[in-house]
């Protein structure tokens, strides 16, 4: 077992490379706490991509940084994120262990493209020194071979002349090249798992499509599983085959991405998918109000005080997420009239 952690609780298959189970963060303020996350259950399989979705605030990026144990210091996270590692399958309980052995997961099993490179990357050192230092901390490469992987992973993710560019300092690449470079460190050591937070922020659409199509062919060629967290449901309906839509720090639907469009059977959901722009002659329909902070949720669901098939019954108590078909799960008490009407 990896340092630091203890024996999970839960039965993980081998069909599962991670599974989040009952998983809340809160967030500690001088008279309370506030939960940014409750009761989040999810699972990732091997080799596929899964897509989570939802509005800015909802609890995506915390629910990434909990995986790889970077919350911040205020926040506290309980519940199991139980991760399979590839060569023993052994399962270890990533909220278990200590920092060193969370060290010696970053990176080298879990690797992460965070949304603003420039903020990720160190501004004084160049692209090559950044890329060859994740190699020689958990590859243990000398730091010439280190500096010729660091030339062949910038080829992977084809960044053109990466002889040269290997100089480059971030602020001499443009956002995709950096973003480009992102994704190279984050592969460096073959992770099983790459999170990707909103990869394509700030980018045009061009750039956007190139970046996706690379993690794809990476992903791809080195058989492993994405996490794709984006607020986009366009972007999710191209590159992920199963997606969890997320609201106020709960999953509200999770489904296989072709049935997610088809039969969307949470109100929320199918305001995610009306709001998508479909032609010039057919008016989106956004979502009245906003995600609500963590201390003003209302009681009962959650997404009660901007949903249209709002009753009574809504405000009493939270549905719980369950399942109304194989491998479809569905937090509200009108899921199956809702996607009767789509």
């Amino acid at each position: 077992m990896a340092a630091g952690g203890k024996r999970p609780t839960t039965v993980v298959g081998e069909s599962t490379l991670l599974k989040i189970k009952d998983l809340d963060i809160l967030f500690r303020k001088k008279d309370r706490s506030d939960a940014a996350v409750s009761g989040l259950e999810l699972d990732i399989r091997p080799g596929e991509t899964f897509g989570l979705a939802g509005e800015s605030g909802c609890g995506k990026s915390i629910t990434a940084l909990s995986i790889m144990g970077l919350l911040p210091d205020a926040a506290r996270a309980t519940g199991e994120i139980l991760f399979r590692m590839p060569e023993t399958g052994e399962v270890i309980d990533l909220l278990s262990l200590d920092e060193a052995a969370l060290r010696s997961l970053r990176g080298k099993e879990i690797g992460m493209v965070f949304q603003e490179p420039m903020t990720s990357l160190n501004p004084v050192f160049t692209i090559g020194y950044q890329i060859a230092e994740v190699l020689t901390t958990h590859e243990g490469l000398s730091k010439r071979a280190a500096t010729e992987r660091a030339v062949e992973l910038l080829r992977l993710v084809r960044i053109p002349s990466p002889g040269q560019r290997i100089k480059d300092y971030p602020h001499q690449l443009s956002g995709g090249m950096r973003q480009r470079v992102m994704i190279a460190m984050a592969v460096a050591c073959n992770p099983s798992l790459l999170i990707a937070d909103e990869p394509t922020t700030a980018l045009d659409v061009t750039i956007q499509a190139e970046i996706l199509n690379l993690l794809h062919d990476v992903k791809e060629e080195r058989g492993m599983s994405v996490l794709l967290i984006t607020h986009d449901l366009a972007i999710i309906s191209e590159n992920a085959e199963r997606v969890a839509v997320m609201y106020a720090g709960r999953i509200v639907e999770t489904a296989p991405v072709e049935r997610l469009f088809q039969w969307p059977a949470h109100p929320y959901t199918l305001g995610l998918i009306q709001s998508l722009p479909v032609s010039r002659e057919i008016k989106l329909k956004p979502i009245p109000g906003s995600v609500p902070a963590p201390d003003e949720l209302p009681p009962g669901c959650k997404f009660s005080t901007r949903c249209t098939y709002r009753t009574t019954a809504c405000d009493i108590e939270e549905p719980a997420l369950r399942l109304i078909e194989e491998d479809h799960r569905v937090r509200c008490i009108r899921a199956e009239e809702i996607g009767r009407q789509v």
